[in-house]
């Protein structure tokens, strides 16, 4: 016959209780990290949205433009 090992019922629940305030501290770490990375994101989005070619700005990002090849006949 084999032995079961008996754990009181309240160890068990103060080692649950532990475990769920663990899990309750990385949620909140993870929340945090995730609106610093949105936070990262849309700054990144508004960079990108200035950058975007507006033909009546003077070109502010000295961006060299290719010049065209012409043909002398």
């Amino acid at each position: 016959m084999v032995e079961q090992c008996v754990v009181p019922a309240e160890s068990r629940i103060r080692a649950l209780e532990l475990e769920l305030r663990r899990c309750k501290q990385q949620i909140l770490g993870l929340e945090k990290s995730r609106i610093d990375e949105k936070r990262r994101l849309d700054t990144a989005k508004e960079e990108l949205e200035s950058m975007k070619y507006h033909p009546l700005r003077k070109n502010e990002h000295n961006v060299k433009r290719k010049k065209l090849k012409r043909c002398h006949s």
